[in-house]
Parts: structure tokens; sequence; C-alpha cells
């Protein structure tokens, strides 16, 4: 099979025609790989696992910056916040999907110049054991916000403004 190289994070994917999310733009194989998490997503329980989905949610939509789209420039700035107020200042998934809720009735700007990849990807999660998925989340949602470090005073100052 051709491999392709995702369009916004930058993984290596399978390549050829498929679906893809409306405004986030990637590779089929790449959103191929994200939406093959969803059984494994559907197997998780308690209230860690709000945190763990959130930051796989919130890591392939900031890896996906990749249009001007109104939707895909908000989708970047609120799961940037997501990232930050999770990270940086403690917010469980609970509290940072109800913040979403808040942060995306505002406009934002598109923020320049994003990354050029990325160290973690969804394809890694995807080859990663169940067992190892959590961690690597982890690691995926660190390297996705450190991976915007040029913007990071920004969203901390949309998250001050915000709450």
């Amino acid at each position: 099979m051709i491999e392709v190289r995702c369009v916004g994070c930058g993984a290596a994917v399978p390549g050829g025609e498929g679906r893809s999310h409306p405004y986030m733009w990637s590779a089929a194989g790449c959103w191929e790989r994200y939406c093959s998490l969803e059984e494994w997503k559907s197997c998780l329980s308690g209230e860690e696992s709000i945190g763990i989905v959130q930051d796989l949610v919130d890591s392939f939509a900031v890896q996906h910056a990749t249009n001007t789209d109104r939707r895909n420039v908000q989708s970047v700035a609120v799961h940037l916040m997501s990232l930050c107020s999770g990270l940086e200042r403690g917010a469980t998934g609970r509290q940072r999907r109800v913040r979403i809720g808040r942060w995306v009735g505002h406009d934002y700007p598109v923020l320049e110049p994003r990354p050029a990849g990325y160290p973690v990807t969804v394809s890694d999660v995807a080859a990663a054991p169940a067992a190892m998925r959590p961690s690597t989340i982890e690691r995926l949602a660190q390297t996705s916000w450190s991976a915007w470090s040029a913007h990071h005073d920004t969203v901390r100052a949309w998250l001050d403004d915000l709450g």
C-alpha cells in the first residue's frame, strides 16, 4: 500500500481516497486512524477517561490546523485552550468539555506560524496496544501543546479573558 504524509500532522498514513473531517483537512488515512479508535474509546470508563478522550480530541484538532475556514480556526483556538487548561491549569476533562461550549461563541485569529510537524500523532495512538494508549495520548497532548509554543501567551491570555 502506498503511504502519504498527512497534510495536517505529517504522519505517514495509508494513501488513497476516503472520508475526512468536514473542516479539519487531513489525509483520509489519518482520519481513518482517528475514527478507528472509537470502539476503544467506548470501552473506557471513569472520570479519568473523560480527560484521556478530551486530550485525544484536542490534539487531533490542533494538529490539523490546515485551513482558514472559520470553523477550523475556532476549533484550533478552543482545543489549544483545552490543552492548556488541562496541562497547565489542572482542569479535568469534564471541566474542559463544559468550557469548550462557552469558548466556541467567539472569533479567533488564525495562529501563524503553525507547527511544521509533531513527534506524536494519532497514528502512534492507533498503533499502540490498548493498555498503552492512555500514556501515548498523554504524550500526544504534551507534544501537541509544546509544538504551539509560539502561541502559548496568546492562548493563556484567551483563557484569562474567557475563564
